[in-house]
């Protein structure tokens, strides 16, 4: 249901982003961007200010290019001509002298969703991989996977793909965590990123540098490797052995997830780290999230069916006092 009065309040806002005592005070301007923003989040339609914002990104406050970002982004597949405008001044943007501006720039130049648009956005986005701010290439990196997705059909150059394989020995985390969800993303149709020995125990070493949902990742992306030999086996599963007990419930189950795969064959190994979960996976059952509580049920669930594992002492375990979960007994 459109806005009430949004007709004449679109003409107002117009007025006030054209008016040069406006354009003239820092202050007043973004504020008056300000207001465009937020008639656009109550449901007015305010694409007919699109030329007046495109003038607008044209300024060296950041807040007030983002702003103009937030608004561009959502109507640019309305424009796509006047876009064009937009990119130009994104292009201009990732020269900019401060690593928050360029990297503002790349992720709203992807964030435009314009195939047409694409060509002007592949050589930023390459110059972004090597740019010297962390910030900049952990944009740059996922930029790509935007990219790929917005057109699947085309494929990503090769050289590309080998960067962002070196990138995965970035010496920041997240950077190497965004080049494993790009690389599964650009090579889906291969089966994801290729997982070798080097990988994995550089992956493995690296893993505490990285957040709660960085590791998650890559012990998602493990899953894939498979041991050459025993001694490498259990070279492994040493430096999971502190993951197997993390306090955060994901890092926990992502680890276990890993731990079998890779110790299917060994039972006895199995069954061992399921043992040292337990206590985990049964606190997990009291936790104040709704979703926590059904995943640490489902883990228990596989384990007591496919490694026989006996929860009868815990029966209190798996009610809450909000919802009613699975009843797990043996």
């Amino acid at each position: 249901m459109p806005y009430l009065g949004g007709e004449e309040t679109v003409r107002e806002l117009r007025r006030a982003l054209s008016n040069p005592n406006v354009q003239s005070d820092p202050l007043r301007y973004r504020n008056t961007i300000l207001k465009v923003i937020r008639t656009m989040s109550q449901g007015v339609d305010v694409s007919g200010l699109f030329s007046e914002m495109v003038k607008a990104c044209a300024t060296v406050d950041v807040v007030q290019k983002k702003l103009v970002y937030v608004f561009l982004c959502s109507y640019a597949t309305l424009n796509p001509e006047l876009s064009l405008l937009v990119i130009n001044t994104l292009r201009k943007d990732c020269q900019d002298p401060n690593p928050m501006v360029r990297s503002l720039a790349l992720r709203n130049m992807t964030n435009l969703r314009l195939p047409s648009l694409v060509e002007y956005v592949e050589q930023p986005l390459t110059a972004g991989l090597r740019d010297r701010a962390a910030c900049v290439r952990r944009v740059a990196v996922l930029g790509w996977a935007k990219l790929h997705n917005l057109q699947p059909s085309s494929e990503i150059d090769a050289a590309v793909v080998n960067e962002l394989y070196s990138l995965l020995r970035d010496p920041d985390p997240v950077v190497m965590v965004n080049c494993l969800r790009a690389l599964e993303e650009i090579l889906k149709e291969e089966g994801g990123i290729a997982i070798n020995k080097p990988i994995t125990h550089h992956l493995l070493n690296r893993l505490k540098e990285c957040d709660i949902w960085g590791q998650s990742e890559v012990l998602r992306v493990l899953q894939r490797y498979r041991p050459q030999s025993e001694d490498e086996l259990f070279d492994i599963l040493s430096l999971l052995d502190s993951f197997l007990v993390s306090p955060h419930p994901p890092v926990m189950a992502a680890t276990l997830s890993l731990f079998l795969s890779i110790s299917s064959n060994l039972p006895a190994i199995s069954l061992a780290a399921l043992e040292r979960v337990s206590g985990p996976l049964l606190a997990a059952c009291g936790s104040g999230s709704r979703e926590m509580r059904f995943a640490a049920v489902c883990h228990i669930q596989v384990s007591a069916t496919n490694l026989n594992i006996r929860f009868t002492s815990h029966p209190r375990s798996f009610f809450s006092s909000k919802v009613k979960l699975k009843k797990l007994l043996g």
